[in-house]
């Protein structure tokens, strides 16, 4: 099982300017080849592989001596992530590889020749260790560490390899992901929404405002550039550690859950409630919940995106065709049912998903009351219907 360890590093200012040197030097090389590559593709010409930019690697740090003050297998890197991306792209699996800017997120890998002791970690070209302060041990079977920056903070990534295996959950349940809560599960557990945005919201737009009387290329928006990216860094990092919890928890106790395959983009165009599908981070809860399953041997499923879930009666199956959105109580017209409008889809969905895998309809198992127990615990309002 792969996973990665990702601990915020302190580097001191020469460290620092290090760092950005690294940066700046992997983009310069992704650009340059990239350019020479795309010559090459719109000449009609071959590509050269990641064996021959390597080589010519060699010439251009002759060429621009500043190359050499970074490490090496950090550029070899580059090339080979490079090479990768065109031939995805001749397979058709992704677009035509883009150039990269400063604006862009910042990394570079170290393959090899790292090391780590209980308070920093050793990089090539650097002379002394990086400082972190993460309690967790750094695991022996790292592959590679990959260095980052998210506006004034430096991170490290450390992916490695674990033989663990962790226990599968128990109980099937269906998930309906909605605004009023965040997610409501068909054995009546429900998650209230962060609302990150909407909570920082009023603080963004004053320092938006700042930003907009500064003058333009003065230190000052400079300045105040940074305090707007830390604003927008708070929303993320709350709505990140939000959607942790919540995966972390119904991925422990579930072993089979089903949801949606929403079209995010599509909700996206409602400009009534763009803002507030956007603050919910569907997206990244489910990628983290994908993989957290993954980890388990646990089932994912996941049923069309035009299944009527929120029209059909759990009851009796009857599909109530002016059902409207501010309708927040679903009523049956054919046999009386009235129920929450997002446990009745998200029962449907655990119904439509079993009905796909062949699995028929199961009883219900009651909510696990640790689920409950650790959402609650890791400071989210829960709610039970």
């Amino acid at each position: 099982m792969l996973k990665t360890l990702k601990i915020r590093i302190y580097p001191d200012e020469d460290q620092k300017v290090l760092i950005e040197k690294h940066f700046g030097s992997t983009r310069f090389i992704w650009n340059h080849f990239l350019e020479t590559k795309s010559h090459e593709y719109h000449d009609g010409g071959n590509s050269i592989s990641g064996f021959h930019m390597i080589n010519d690697l060699k010439n251009l740090k002759s060429e621009y001596e500043w190359l050499n003050e970074v490490n090496s297998q950090s550029l070899q890197q580059v090339l080979m992530k490079l090479d990768t991306s065109f031939k995805s792209f001749f397979k058709r699996n992704t677009d035509y590889p883009n150039f990269r800017s400063k604006k862009d997120n910042q990394y570079f890998i170290v393959p090899q020749h790292f090391s780590f002791d209980e308070e920093g970690i050793y990089i090539p070209k650097f002379k002394k260790e990086i400082k972190f302060r993460d309690k967790s041990p750094i695991p022996e079977t790292a592959k590679q560490v990959v260095i980052t920056r998210d506006v004034d903070r430096y991170y490290a990534s450390i992916p490695y390899e674990i033989e663990e295996e962790l226990p599968k959950g128990k109980g099937t349940i269906g998930i309906d992901m909605g605004i009023k809560a965040f997610l409501t599960t068909s054995d009546r557990l429900q998650v209230e929404p962060l609302n990150a945005l909407r909570n920082t919201e009023k603080k963004l737009k004053r320092e938006q405002r700042r930003l907009s009387r500064k003058k333009k290329g003065s230190k000052n928006r400079k300045k105040q550039i940074v305090k707007v990216q830390k604003v927008h860094q708070k929303i993320k990092d709350a709505r990140t550690d939000f959607n942790h919890k919540v995966s972390t928890a119904i991925a422990k106790h579930y072993g089979t859950v089903i949801i949606e395959d929403l079209n995010i983009q599509g909700m996206q165009r409602n400009h009534h409630l763009a803002k507030s599908i956007t603050d919910q981070g569907w997206y990244q809860f489910k990628q983290l919940l994908t993989y957290k399953m993954e980890w388990r041997d646990a089932d994912l499923i996941k049923i069309g995106r035009y299944k009527p879930s929120s029209k059909i009666c759990s009851k009796c199956g009857n599909i109530k065709h002016d059902l409207r959105l501010s309708d927040r109580t679903y009523h049956c017209n054919v046999c009386g049912l009235a129920m929450d409008r997002d446990l009745n889809a998200a029962i449907n969905i655990r119904k439509i998903g079993l009905i796909k895998v062949g699995k028929g309809i199961s009883e219900f198992t009651p909510v696990e009351s640790a689920t409950a127990a650790e959402l609650s615990k890791g400071g989210l309002r829960v709610v039970t219907q």
